[in-house]
């Protein structure tokens, strides 16, 4: 005879193997959201689903909780996060890049690095990747830090392995500021359209 405690033991197992199958498939997805997003969306209406639902509902919320939290880290130091949003931009890789922006600001910041990144991708061709060499920290200004860099784009060949063209390396000044962690608050970046490359280069 099965008893109600063995009854409400395998509910709880299988909900939580469904859970586990459902962050797996999610949690990709998740770290590109906004922080305010989560908090929205994964914080403030799971809490009011609690209070009618009961401890069952914690566990999703306890990890959706600490995903949000760990979305507003930074990185370690300034030219780390400066680093970090430079690579993702030369490798078109948005993923992580959410942690390192500035959370007051993360959607104005996340707008001006797409549109970078798709003047990049209106050159004809595109760059390969963006080089850059040691990054020079400053003495904090206002609680913010700023980071410069010496950026230049590279092309390589048809074959991926002979450098085909190297432009002209240019500045950019990345601020960052510190809370729990480094993150980018503004980027001052040369223009790419007329820039970096001529204008008639870039496919409008």
């Amino acid at each position: 005879m099965i008893t109600v405690g063995e009854l409400l033991r395998s509910r709880v197992t299988k909900l939580g193997a469904g859970y586990e199958r459902w962050e797996e498939r999610h949690c990709r997805k998740l770290t590109n959201w906004s922080v305010g997003r989560r908090w929205t969306v994964f914080v403030f209406m799971p809490t009011m689903l609690i209070c009618c639902g009961g401890t069952v509902v914690g566990v999703p919320l306890a990890w959706i909780a600490r995903q949000t939290i760990e979305a507003g880290r930074g990185a370690p130091s300034p030219d780390a996060a400066a680093d970090l949003y430079l690579t993702a931009l030369g490798y078109n890789q948005q993923d992580g890049l959410l942690p390192i922006l500035d959370n007051r600001r993360q959607k104005q910041l996340l707008a001006q690095w797409k549109a970078y990144r798709a003047a990049m991708d209106s050159t004809d061709p595109p760059p390969s990747k963006l080089d850059f060499g040691a990054l020079s920290v400053a003495s904090p200004v206002g609680g913010e830090v700023e980071v410069t860099a010496q950026v230049s784009a590279t092309w390589w060949g048809v074959d991926g392995r002979a450098l085909s063209y190297e432009s002209q390396a240019r500045t950019w000044r990345i601020n960052t500021r510190e809370e729990h962690g480094w993150q980018v608050s503004r980027v001052e970046a040369p223009a790419w359209c007329g820039g970096y490359v001529l204008a008639s280069k870039c496919r409008t």
